[in-house]
Order: C-alpha cells, then structure tokens, then sequence
C-alpha cells in the first residue's frame, strides 16, 4: 500500500471520526423522538405503568373532539397575522434604513444585536395591556379616545399577541446584512435606465433578497404554527377559547390530562400540518434569485 493510499485511508477515518458523534446527537434528540412519538400515538400512554396499545383511537379522539379543529383555527390565524404583522414589515424597514446614512444603519444593528429576553419582554406587554393600569389605555385617555380591553377581548386578543413580535423578534439585522452585499454597480444600472426609488426596490433589492426570504418565511411559518409562550403567558388560552394554540392543547393534554398518547396524537397532526404549509411555500415561492430582471 503506498503512501498515498495510507493518508486516503486515514482522512476518511477522520472525517467518520469527526462525523459519528453529530450523527449520534441528531439521533438521539432528532429523528429517535420523533419514531418515537410516532409508537406513543398509538398506545394509552403512561409514564410509571405499562403501556397499552390502542390503535388508531387517539386519532379518532382527536379528530372528533371540537377542540382540536378550534385550536388549530386560532393557530392558522396567529400564522397569518404574525406572518402579515411581523415578516413582511422588517423587510421593507430594513430596505428604508439603508437608504439613511452609515452611522444610523450602526445604531440600528448595536440594537438588534442587543439581547431581548423574550419572556420577560411577554410579562411587560402583558401589563402595557391591563384595562385599567396598563400604559396603552393610558394614551387613549390621554387622547380622549375610547379604551379598549384588549387582552380581554375576544375579538383583540389575537392581535395583542402578535403585536409584541414587531419588537421582539423582527429578523431586521439578517435583512440589513444581506441588503450590505447587493453590489451597488446594480443600483448604478438601474438609475441609467431610469429607474426610480421604487423600481429599484422592485427588480433590483428584492430579487436579491429572495433566498433570504424564502429562508425566512420557512422559519417564521415554523415558528408560528408551534406558538406557545406567547399565549400561555399573556391569555392562557382566553378569553374563552379564542386564543388556545394547538400547542397550549398539546401541553394541556399531556401535562393536565396526562394523556400522552393523544396529545402525541395532536401532534403529529401539528406536524403534518406545518409540512404541507412548507411544501406548498416552497412550490410557488422560487428561492433562486430572478436574474432576469
């Protein structure tokens, strides 16, 4: 064997050394509980006694129960607002700002840099929206406008949970990044063909943009679809059942009921769901960038 084939050989049994532990890690907290949850689904579940195979009765349970189709409502609506509210809006304020000077586009980078702990942002706008203490009420009596229950209103409530992502999760930085490596040889063009401010957003800015969205919308429609702390720490599902998540059923089904095997049912229900949603984005929304325009 010649020395060539001796360092062939020994990179290989690197690269598979380097390689077998990732792959261990993905197993085990990746695709193990995941066929795992699919053998809970069909058992009545318990955590201390035996198991007992049921079939496909947690399925018929959960698509019988009124709940489900209710939950599944609220989070198609949450999807919507938040995907309307909080990733289309960072797109174009991102696109705005780079037309500012430098020194702007720096502070606005130092402050989405700045870490926002998530949970505690939530209890803050939990208690801006408080009927009577709460700041927003305030500004309207201060304007002499009507006050609102926000929270406590059933046709509101899903809107002030979507309200707080503007602030609290705008993806503006991965937006003003990628808008920094658009050559500016390509707005120079546009202007000599006579394109204006908004022509130039519309063939030049956005189909460069385009794989950073594609990539984007698959993470926020992911991120929406599986909301949770949001509504469980601001509404805890209410007023009524307006704004109970798929979600929040799950975890009350698994952690209040203590049936494991149904709730495990529901979700995969979940996650078929969000796998059509990403199928269907990924058919009609092209990620390549449109050169010709």
């Amino acid at each position: 064997m010649t020395s060539a084939h001796i360092k062939v050989k020994y990179r290989h049994l690197a690269a598979w050394l380097f390689t077998i532990p990732g792959l261990l890690v993905q197993f085990f907290f990746g695709w193990f509980p995941v066929l795992y949850a699919f053998s809970v689904a069909f058992q009545r579940y318990y955590f201390v006694k035996p198991s007992e195979f049921v079939g496909a009765k947690n399925f018929q349970d959960v698509f019988h129960d009124p709940n489900t189709w209710t939950g599944f409502e609220n989070t198609f609506y949450y999807a919507f607002l938040s995907i309307l509210l909080t990733f289309i809006t960072p797109i174009f304020v991102s696109i705005l700002l780079m037309e500012m000077s430098r020194r702007t586009i720096r502070w606005m980078m130092i402050l989405w840099f700045i870490p926002v702990a998530s949970t505690a942002g939530i209890a803050i706008w939990k208690y801006m929206y408080h009927p009577r203490l709460g700041l927003l009420n305030g500004i309207l009596a201060a304007l002499h406008l009507p006050q609102q229950k926000w929270l406590d209103d059933p046709h509101l409530a899903m809107f002030c949970l979507v309200l707080p992502g503007l602030i609290l999760f705008g993806p503006g930085l991965i937006y003003i990044a990628a808008l920094q490596n658009i050559p500016e040889e390509l707005y120079e063009a546009a202007e000599v063909e006579g394109a204006g401010f908004f022509r130039k957003i519309w063939f030049v800015t956005l189909p460069r943009l385009r794989p950073i969205i594609a990539m984007m919308l698959i993470f926020s429609v992911i991120g929406a679809m599986q909301v949770f702390e949001l509504p469980f720490i601001m509404t805890g599902g209410g007023p009524g059942f307006s704004t109970t998540t798929t979600v929040m059923q799950i975890y009350g089904m698994a952690f209040s009921d203590y049936n494991l095997g149904k709730a495990t049912a529901l979700a995969i229900l979940l996650f078929f769901a969000i796998m059509v949603l990403i199928l269907i984005q990924r058919r009609f929304f092209r990620e390549d960038i449109d050169v010709s325009t």
